[in-house]
């Protein structure tokens, strides 16, 4: 068998260069980009269904001892930390027995591993045992994650490109009651999410200012 000799003429040489570093300059972009921002004073306006929310960022403090990142979610409270890229958001639940409030879940859970790298896929999950008013039950809250796609995407809030969207499920069991959450979302360079579609519901992103 012949060996084949393949030529690249001039201009074919000089477009596949082209691309590689074109490729190269993307790459070297979303590693140095800043994927999930919270600064004192960061803000971020979406719309589900005519509805408007704010997210607003009021700071840094404690809650059950951890040092934390404070959160106004549409005027509630929401509390996250930073451990070397995993996003850990505190997840309070309660239910209420008789006019009295009683602590399903009051956990730190994983919800991104940073930085995004496609095909990556993170987890975590709660389990316990809670006794109300002499009664037995049982909850586990689930998350899972995965880094599914890169592409650019024109929403009201502008033009944003070399976006990860990442596939997301979450179940939250209580006893024979189950809540299910599927869906994906979309997090932009220097932005942070720009939007969702979660149980068919779409959130986008309309405005922000991150510095």
């Amino acid at each position: 068998m012949k060996n084949k000799i393949i030529y690249f003429t001039p201009i074919v040489f000089a477009l596949l260069v082209s691309i590689s570093c074109h490729n190269q300059d993307w790459i070297l972009y979303r590693a140095s980009s800043d994927y999930f921002p919270l600064r004192n004073g960061d803000w971020w306006k979406y719309e589900t269904q005519n509805i408007t929310k704010l997210v607003e960022v009021q700071g840094d403090t404690f809650v059950n001892n951890q040092p934390c990142i404070h959160l106004f979610n549409a005027y509630e409270d929401e509390y996250w930390t930073d451990d070397n890229g995993n996003m850990r958001k505190l997840n309070l639940r309660t239910v209420n027995y008789g006019g009295t409030d009683y602590v399903l879940e009051n956990e730190w859970l994983l919800q991104y591993k940073l930085p995004f790298v496609l095909g990556s896929l993170w987890s975590d999950v709660f389990t316990d045992t809670v006794v109300i008013l002499g009664d037995s039950y049982r909850l586990k809250h689930n998350i899972i994650r995965k880094v599914v796609q890169i592409e650019d995407l024109n929403i009201p809030a502008g033009t944003f490109f070399q976006a990860y969207k990442i596939e997301y499920n979450e179940t939250f069991t209580f006893n024979d009651s189950i809540e299910n959450y599927s869906g994906f979302e979309w997090f932009a360079p220097g932005v942070g999410l720009i939007k969702k579609v979660i149980n068919n519901s779409e959130t986008i992103l309309t405005d922000y200012s991150v510095k």
